[in-house]
């Protein structure tokens, strides 16, 4: 199973719940459809309106494990 650090230095992996840098969420990582790289991962808000693919990086750069807002 893949693991993910968050910006707040939490491992996560998919099924965990995150929370955007600028507040938004909270969403769920979800495996991604088969045509996305290796390691991508998608965040995908509690209504499934929104979804994000992401490259595994970026949840490093923009989602926190603990709610709370960075400017």
């Amino acid at each position: 199973m893949a693991t993910y650090r968050t910006k707040d230095g939490h491992t996560v992996g998919l099924g965990s719940t995150v929370w955007a840098i600028n507040g938004q969420g909270p969403f769920t990582l979800a495996e991604p459809d088969h045509s996305a790289p290796p390691g991508w991962v998608c965040a995908v808000s509690g209504d499934g309106e929104d979804i994000r693919l992401h490259g595994p990086e970026d949840i490093s750069l923009y989602y926190n494990l603990v709610r709370r807002v960075e400017v």
